[in-house]
């Protein structure tokens, strides 16, 4: 079950979009997989931390792979959210795109939920990352994307041309997967581990891609 554009939508504010009774049972859900790893969660592991009984878990949310994936996009959407806020009320383009890649790779490397899950459980981790990550990668396209052609039409429009639209979903899938990169090969290439790095590293190669 792929995320649908109305699931991006919902999900883009951060858990906005998802009821209140929904939220806890997600919450619930990445609770337990800090504690347990998600092989070793069940259903009604979840639904008892939630305060729920599995037949209303799985009437609002499905399976728990339905749930496995809810929760994961739930809480990148939360991860959005964050940086979101950290870039509001930033309007020249080069610095927002700056701003935004240091506290993106901050926040992604420093996630709690994730240390935690991925010390539980490594192997499960990084496979959701990795070849279960389709609907994140999704989400944070959608949001990219979004922000790309925001910039470029607020840069376009201070430069007194017209917006530089290109192939904006392409570089929103492709600068995703970078940050994906990034969190999972810490120790690659590009050796980035501040964030005096992280800036250079943008102004150099992420400005110019996303000015267009």
């Amino acid at each position: 079950m792929g995320v649908t554009d109305d699931g991006v939508r919902a999900l883009m504010g951060a858990g906005a979009g998802v009821a209140e009774a929904d939220a806890r049972i997600l919450e619930a859900a990445l609770e337990q997989f800090a504690l347990t790893g998600v092989r070793k969660t069940s259903t009604d592991d979840i639904a008892h931390r939630a305060g729920v009984n599995r037949a209303t878990l799985y009437r609002r949310l499905g399976t728990k792979d339905d749930v496995v994936r809810a929760a994961y996009l739930y809480e990148a959407a939360r991860v959005l959210a964050h940086i979101e806020r950290a870039v509001a009320g930033i309007d020249e383009l080069e610095e927002y795109v700056v701003t935004f890649f240091t506290v993106t790779v901050r926040a992604v490397r420093g996630n709690p939920l994730l240390e935690r899950m991925l010390r539980v459980d490594r192997d499960e981790t990084l496979r959701s990352l990795t070849v279960g990550a389709g609907d994140v990668l999704t989400l944070a396209t959608a949001f990219l994307a979004d922000k790309i052609r925001t910039l470029r039409a607020r840069d376009a429009g201070a430069e007194g041309g017209d917006a530089r639209l290109g192939d904006v979903e392409a570089l929103s899938a492709v600068l995703a997967r970078l940050t994906q990169s990034l969190l999972l090969t810490t120790d690659g290439p590009p050796q980035l581990d501040d964030d005096e790095e992280f800036r250079a590293f943008a102004t150099a190669l992420l400005v110019p891609l996303i000015r267009g």
